[in-house]
This record gives structure tokens, sequence and C-alpha cells, in this order.
């Protein structure tokens, strides 16, 4: 009685297993470099971000550190859109503590009132992150004083407007991820033909 030989059945089994394996590992390795490398842009943009507000928000200080009568006072908010007014993706808001605006550049919905109702006491202040209106911002805001005599506190607050880092960074996901599922399919054709190969009896 005649019996087929099971070895090559096996054999292709094995082979399967192996290119399988193989292929999940070259795609873990891959999801996770990917997975590295959007964290590290993301991570890239908030750092330029927190530095360019730090150094408007120093700059700012700076003004406000030098109103010290009322006709400083009075010549302020001209002197912030000189320093601020040319920055198209810049929003700001100088208000005080009863939030009446000192000054104010952008669109209003650029800062909301989360973020002007909580303002760091010192620089440097935290990063805050949200959309409205369709459009992305990250801002900050601080608490400043002047030294003209009996001035409260102002809150200064500036956003930048990151649509253009979010539109960016969704094109490098997509563009990623293809790449990531393009080379797990090429990887596993060639493990496959590979394994096949080591696998099989020799002739």
């Amino acid at each position: 009685m005649n019996h087929d030989n099971p070895a090559p059945t096996a054999t292709a089994a094995a082979a399967r297993r192996l290119a399988t394996l193989l292929t999940a590992a070259c795609g873990g390795l891959l999801a996770l470099l990917a997975a590295v490398g959007v964290l590290a842009l993301q991570l890239h943009f908030e750092s330029r971000d927190r530095d360019q507000l730090q150094a408007h928000l120093r700059a700012a200080r700076a003004l406000l550190v030098s109103v010290d009568n009322t006709g400083a006072l009075a010549a302020l908010p001209e002197r912030l859109r000189a320093s601020f007014g040319d920055d198209p993706a810049l929003a700001v808001r100088v208000q005080g503590a009863l939030d009446q605006p000192l000054y104010e550049q952008g669109p209003a919905a650029a800062l909301p009132a989360r973020l002007l109702a909580h303002p760091a006491a010192a620089q440097p202040a935290p990063l805050l992150t949200w959309r409205q209106d369709g459009r992305a911002w990250r801002g900050s805001a601080v608490v400043m004083r002047m030294p003209l005599p009996g001035a409260a506190p102002l809150t200064v607050a500036m956003a930048l407007d990151i649509q253009a880092q979010e539109a960016f960074g969704r094109s490098f996901r997509w563009a990623v991820t293809g790449y990531v599922l393009l080379a797990t399919l090429a990887f596993a054709l060639l493990a496959r033909w590979a394994a096949r190969r080591a696998l099989a009896p020799p002739p």
C-alpha cells in the first residue's frame, strides 16, 4: 500500500510559521521606530514653540518693567504692537485684574478662558495646546507686574498658530504608516521565500 510522503507538507508548514514569526518581528520593530519618529517630531515642535513663546514673554516683560509712569502706560499698547504686531501667527492679549484688555492682537478665539484664568506666576510658563474653530494653537500665560505705583498685576498671554505643524504631522504620520506597511509586506514575501529555501530538503 502506497503512502504520500509528508515531508514536503511539513516543510511548507514550518516555512510558513518561520516566515510569519520573522514578519511579525520586523513589523513590530518598524512600527516601534515609526512611533519613536513621530514622538520625536512632536517633541521637537513643542520645544521650538516653547522657546519661541518664552522669548516673546521675556520681551513683553522687558516692556512692562519700563512702565513707571502714566505716560509710559499710555504708550505701552503701541510699544507692544511694534514688538509683536508683525507676526501674523502670534496671538497676544495683555489684560488687567478685571479681565479688561490693555492690548490684543490676533483672533480672540486663540486665547481661551482656561489659558487666561490660570496664568503662571513666573517663567517658564507651561504650554497649553488646543483647537478652536478648526485651527490648532499652542500658548502660555504669565502674571507680570509693572513698577507703576498702585498698578495691579497684568496677565500676559501669547499663543502660536500651529496649524501648519499639525498638517505636516498628519502627512508625516501617513507617510510613515505607508512605509511600515509596504516594508512589512515586502519583508513577508522575502521571508517566505528565504524560509522555503532554507528548510527545503537537499536534492
